[in-house]
């Protein structure tokens, strides 16, 4: 049964073991970020997605667009429409637009594009739950990765958007629901910090 997320839509919660080990057959160069990331650091939650920021190389997009199609991907039909912009600040903030019959019509029908990362920019519904691909918001790839950490879940082994690029995007002014999952992650960078050997 889909479940309720914190952005109140009826989704079917990711199962992460599932998506990432088809993300892997698949060899997707890939980051985990978002909520995901913080449950893999330690922050207790149950993410309603699996966010990941993918390598940009048409290569790489190709093997994640065979990826989402194995998956049975398609845009989530209640997800709210809308863009991200970037502010004057270096910040991208989304800005919600209305839904009009050719928007619905676009999503209903969407592909992905290897040669352009902004087409897979989309909250996804997948035979494994809930996928959320996000090229650059919270950083590209190339930035992200020298940062991440390895984690091996069931076997395979991802990287995984390091503490303080986390804290970098949940800092920004955006939503209340990340003041709890700052405070968490604050406190495991201070113990990773006070254990350089951990």
């Amino acid at each position: 049964m889909p479940a309720t997320s914190e952005d109140g839509l009826r989704r079917k919660a990711p199962d992460l073991t599932a998506l990432i080990r088809v993300l892997g057959e698949a060899e997707v160069e890939y980051v985990v970020t978002g909520s995901a990331a913080a449950m893999l650091h330690g922050v207790p939650l149950a993410p309603g997605d699996l966010d990941i920021t993918p390598a940009l190389d048409v290569d790489n997009l190709t093997r994640l667009a065979h990826a989402l199609e194995s998956l049975e991907a398609r845009q989530d039909p209640e997800a709210p429409f809308g863009h991200w912009e970037r502010g004057g600040d270096g910040e991208q903030r989304w800005v919600e637009t209305a839904s009009t019959p050719e928007a619905v019509a676009a999503r209903a029908s969407w592909r992905p594009d290897p040669e352009d990362p902004a087409s897979f920019d989309h909250l996804l519904q997948s035979k494994h739950g809930a996928l959320d691909v996000v090229p650059e918001v919270g950083g590209t790839y190339d930035e992200l990765t020298a940062r991440a950490v390895r984690v091996e879940i069931d076997g395979v082994s991802v990287r995984v958007q390091s503490v303080d690029d986390l804290l970098a995007t949940l800092t920004v002014p955006r939503r209340a629901k990340d003041r709890e999952r700052v405070e968490r992650l604050r406190a495991i960078q201070r113990g990773v910090r006070a254990d350089p050997g951990s």
